[in-house]
């Protein structure tokens, strides 16, 4: 069984980023981004699922965006 997770780290402070909202796209076959899920990061960096499992986790193309700021 497949799964996406994502880690997102503050760099410049050495320590997990918490509070960043996460967005998922997969591409379809007719070239158009849809999006497959919102998340935002825990304290510890992390969403509280992963972004895709089981059955929602499919071969394609996807696009993972990083809200880091205004």
């Amino acid at each position: 069984m497949g799964r996406l997770s994502t880690h997102v780290l503050d760099t410049m402070n050495g320590c997990p980023a918490k509070g960043v909202s996460i967005e998922l796209h997969r591409l379809s076959p007719d070239a158009a981004w849809g999006r497959v899920i919102t998340a935002v990061t825990n304290a510890d960096g992390r969403t509280d699922a992963p972004l895709m499992i089981g059955e929602g986790y499919k071969p394609g193309t996807y696009l993972l965006t990083f809200h880091i700021g205004d």
